[in-house]
């Protein structure tokens, strides 16, 4: 396997469309990295162009110790799996596995070894003589991903593999993937715009927007500690509450007044975030709030509140009080993110 390295890597399209922008990355050798943000953040972009799918208009690209700038998509040791999954229907699933190698002139008991070793892998020997519309969407995907493995690739690329699943089935892939990756020690890039699937999965995550990269890190820092208003609001279900604010004299008042709490290293506008599990029902509190409702789901609730008129949601584990009542509640101070209100960046978090 091998590290792959991006270096102040551009790609601009006529009319000068961003795809993306001074993407400076480090994927060491064996790690899941998992690229994600909303749709045409370029995560896609940076795997195509990992790939030789895409020219970089700027910028180096290396796998290992090599410059593969210049070097064609099939002389880059790298194997990718699409969110379609691009399976020949005519073929069995022998044939589709074993296609690729078969093109590049493997010996032919190599070729069934080879096959057979990742059927076993992922559990579909029963499968080989079926073709692709004998397959539900998931025994699919997993031929896509032996057609990948037999190769023996320096890296692995996966574009959305799981986005035509339903969600159990995602579920259970994601579980499959992380099994894998670790049985193969293999380099993976995997894409997702679902920021769960990222969190679950990744070793290494790398969060995108309008084609830069906004935090490296892995699931824990980005949800603790985010550099910027995107990170805060991205990572995370339910996303991060925000309100809108000043701090003077280091009190935080929000523009409604409904809301006034002390804080540090900040002033002037702006953004207080908090999220649902950090904010408590608390009989002395001196926030007041209005249950508008509550969603229930099973060990926990979700409360939609209003203070005033601002809302936000607070995460609750024990019974629920009731739609319609009124509370008080508190925001636990050590938990509290700040971000200028114009750049979006911190200002000052939470102290672990």
């Amino acid at each position: 396997m091998a590290k792959v390295r991006l270096m102040s890597l551009r790609k601009i399209y006529d009319k000068n469309v961003v795809g993306v922008e001074n993407i400076n990355l480090e994927i060491e050798d064996k790690e899941f990295c998992v690229l994600v943000g909303p749709s045409g953040c370029g995560k896609s972009t940076t795997l195509r162009l990992i790939a030789g799918l895409e020219t970089p208009t700027e910028g180096e690209i290396y796998i290992g110790d090599r410059r593969v700038n210049n070097i064609p998509p099939k002389d880059r040791n790298i194997a990718m799996v699409f969110q379609d999954y691009a399976l020949y229907p005519h073929m069995t699933v022998y044939e589709n596995m074993a296609f690729a190698l078969k093109l590049r002139k493997y010996p032919r008991e190599d070729v069934k070894e080879r096959v057979l070793d990742a059927t076993r892998i992922l559990g579909i020997e029963e499968l080989l003589s079926r073709k692709p519309r004998a397959l539900s969407g998931g025994q699919r995907q997993r031929v896509a991903v032996g057609r990948a493995i037999v190769r023996n690739p320096q890296v692995f690329l996966f574009d959305e593999p799981l986005s035509n699943l339903d969600a159990k089935l995602r579920v259970e892939m994601r579980t499959e993937l992380k099994k894998l990756h670790r049985r193969l020690s293999a380099t993976t890039i995997y894409v997702t715009h679902d920021q769960v699937e990222a969190m679950t999965m990744g070793d290494k995550i790398v969060i995108l927007n309008k084609g830069r990269i906004q935090q490296v890190g892995d699931a824990e820092t980005l949800y603790d500690h985010p550099v910027n208003y995107f990170v805060a609001g991205f990572m995370g279900t339910p996303p991060m509450n925000f309100i809108e604010g000043v701090v003077e004299a280091g009190v935080f008042r929000s523009e409604t007044g409904d809301v006034k709490i002390p804080v540090e290293n900040a002033r002037g506008k702006v953004v207080m975030g908090i999220r649902s599990e950090d904010i408590v029902i608390d009989s002395k509190g001196k926030i007041r709030a209005k249950i508008d409702l509550v969603e229930a789901l099973g060990n926990e609730a979700l409360l939609h509140l209003s203070m005033g008129d601002i809302p936000i949601i607070m995460r609750v584990y024990e019974s629920p009080p009731h739609s319609g009542e009124k509370i008080n509640i508190d925001f636990k101070r050590e938990k509290l993110h700040i971000f200028d209100a114009e750049t979006g960046e911190r200002l000052s978090q939470s102290m672990h």
